[in-house]
């Protein structure tokens, strides 16, 4: 028989992966702009280089820190759309104040 092993019960969730996966990409920019700060200044690397190195660092580190805020896509838009209004009706508040 070619039955394999049961399964555990897993723990692994999507948002537990989700959210594993931001870590991540977190992780993997703190490097790629921990050794672009690095080079740069013991002229190791020119400073476009250390742009091109730091630049897809810095978008990992922001991708990963909304990715892991984020829990899943519906209740995104959802807190989405709540912000979109609360700054709706404050721009609203600040115009009328400054017509006045």
């Amino acid at each position: 028989m070619d039955a394999e092993p049961p399964q555990p019960a897993g723990n692994d969730s999507p948002r537990r992966r989700r959210a594993r996966r931001a870590a991540w990409c977190v992780i993997a920019g703190l490097i790629l702009v921990a050794a672009a700060v690095i080079c740069a200044p013991l002229d190791v690397i020119t400073p476009q280089q250390a742009i091109a190195v730091g630049l897809p660092g810095a978008l990992l580190i922001v991708g990963g820190l909304i990715a892991g805020a984020a829990p899943d896509a519906a209740a995104s838009r959802r807190l989405g759309f709540r912000a979109g209004l609360r700054t709706g009706s404050l721009l609203s508040r600040l115009r009328s104040v400054f017509r006045r």
